[in-house]
């Protein structure tokens, strides 16, 4: 495998990341303490974004875009995640729609794309996630029993959607949203769910409560409430119970870049510690110098090159790979965000008590760590998943 990037790929990752040492990382923290959600939302950022092009990175050229691949957009979201996870993760959920949106209606998708790439405070949401269904209907459990409520009703050729989401990234400030929905509740979820896309102005959907997170606090989550929105025939994506094909062939081409993002924040854990340990000196010299520190340090920068590498296996592989092994995506995430975890862990411990203090940036770092651990899928479920697959005999080991 050639792991040698293009000029253009090097290209997007210096703006990436000097985007966010320039842009991110100077307001992040002061953001991440604001209490208003209105006020902590960094819209500044997201339309300085648009203006170097990151926004709308994996897009047409033709409408504005940046036209990357999922390898590229890995790169770029590393390097914004070290600046800040919540930030990065806006600009994710956003590049997610790049995999749907060429599978649509060339009219509707014409008047999308030249929306998205348009509008500077165009983001867009997954949105799932319902109050008593998350990680566990990805695949695994799919009994028609389950509590998956948020349905969608054909009414003079139209559809229909009542039901609530909750914790959607971006949920309060997303112009377009991808929503599921049972279309038939006798069928299994793999076989009764539907996608949709809904915009933001739908007469019927409104913005419920917004969450308050531990971390990635610069990305909102939020309720979403659907009562009778109304979208035409042309919105459905793939069509009628096809949204099993939609996560698991058009979503999880979005599992790398999630995965980057993980990397990111890992990275930014490791750097600060390592240029803390330099500085620091205990018992006449800096501490990374002492072996317990330097060891902590060795296994941050293994699990890093590790997961990144594993990022970008798997980010070829969705371009390249024919067919593409699903579980590619599961495993780099569950790599990616434990690496990151165990990187703030230690990150935390070489800064000692100042790292547990508001004004170092491990406490950030820790706290934005963990939420991967559950986003996009929570890793108990996602290894449960890659097993099935295997046991099934879905994927191959080699």
């Amino acid at each position: 495998m050639e792991f040698t990037l293009t000029e253009e790929q090097r290209a997007v990752q210096e703006l990436a990341r000097d985007f966010a040492r320039r842009e991110i990382e100077p307001a992040a923290a002061e953001l991440d303490r604001e209490p208003d959600w209105k006020k902590r939302m960094p819209w500044a950022l997201v339309e300085k974004a648009s203006a170097v092009g990151l926004r709308q990175l994996p897009y047409p050229e033709e409408y504005g875009g940046g036209g990357a691949d999922v390898l590229t957009c890995c790169l770029a979201g590393e390097e914004l995640a070290v600046g800040d996870l919540g930030m990065a993760v806006n600009l994710d959920q956003t590049w997610k729609l790049a995999h749907i949106l060429d599978h649509m209606a060339p009219q509707l998708k014409d008047h999308w794309l030249r929306r998205l790439c348009a509008e500077p405070r165009f983001l867009t949401a997954i949105s799932i996630t319902e109050p008593g269904v998350g990680s566990d209907h990805q695949g695994y459990y799919d009994d028609p029993s389950i509590a998956f409520y948020t349905r969608a009703e054909r009414r003079n050729g139209r559809w229909a959607i009542n039901g609530m989401k909750h914790y959607i990234s971006n949920g309060p400030v997303a112009s377009l949203y991808v929503v599921g929905a049972r279309t038939d509740m006798s069928k299994k979820l793999r076989d009764g769910l539907t996608g949709f896309l809904v915009p933001r102005e739908t007469a019927g959907l409104a913005v419920g409560k917004v969450h308050e997170k531990i971390g990635q606090r610069l990305s909102m989550n939020s309720e979403l409430l659907f009562k009778d929105a109304e979208v035409n025939e042309e919105n459905v994506i793939l069509g009628a119970g096809k949204f099993w094909e939609i996560r698991g062939r058009l979503l999880a081409c979005g599992k790398p870049e999630a995965a980057a993002n993980c990397v990111g924040v890992g990275r930014a854990a490791f750097e600060r510690a390592l240029a803390h340990a330099r500085e620091r000196v205990q018992g006449g010299k800096p501490i990374a110098e002492h072996q317990a520190v330097a060891a902590m340090l060795a296994d941050m920068a293994i699990g890093l090159d590790l997961a990144r590498s594993f990022v970008w296996r798997c980010a070829w592989a969705v371009n390249h790979q024919k067919p593409y092994d699903f579980t590619l995506g599961w495993k780099a995430k569950i790599f990616a965000s434990e690496t990151a975890f165990n990187c703030a862990r230690w990150g935390m411990e070489i800064f000692g008590g100042a790292g547990i203090m508001q004004e170092a940036p491990m406490e950030k770092l820790m706290r934005d760590a963990s939420t991967f651990l559950h986003s996009d899928g929570t890793n108990q479920v996602l290894r449960l998943r890659t097993a099935s697959a295997y046991a099934q005999g879905t994927v191959s080991a080699f």
